[in-house]
């Protein structure tokens, strides 16, 4: 580390990316060393441990703030998806009579495309096996 941090000209000089492969080189060798070892190098190279650690810190959580924003994404997607399913067995319930369980799981695992599919199928469909038939 104490030779990376010397070969590397001032930030505006290296890109962020060369910057940033060179630090994650040497993550991936000190992430190897043991406990014993990591003791070793924090004692004989404390600036470079403490610069490691907070690159490692930012790096971490980088990686959650990006991890909180796809779980968010993701569960947007599946509560539409649970509305659009919700709504659904409420109009064919509304037109066919009690549905049988197995249509209601039919309709909660469906994705996105399918739901809309059967949803414009119940305005013209005669019978409930209309809805989930191709035409």
């Amino acid at each position: 580390m104490r030779g990376t941090c010397r070969r590397l000209p001032a930030p505006g000089k290296v890109s962020r990316t060369t910057r940033s492969v060179k630090y994650l080189d040497f993550i991936d060798i000190y992430s190897d060393l043991d406990e014993n070892e990591r003791a070793i190098y924090r004692q004989r190279y404390p600036r470079e441990a403490d610069e490691m650690t907070g690159f490692a810190e930012r790096f971490i959580q980088q990686g959650i703030q990006q991890g909180v924003r796809q779980g968010i994404q993701q569960g947007v997607v599946q509560g539409i998806q649970r509305g659009e399913a919700k709504m659904l067995i409420r109009q064919l319930t509304q037109r066919f009579g009690t549905l049988p369980d197995e249509t209601r799981i039919k309709i909660e695992s469906a994705d996105a495309d399918t739901l809309l599919a059967w949803s414009e199928r119940i305005l013209t469909a005669e019978t409930i096996e209309e809805i989930f038939t191709a035409s």
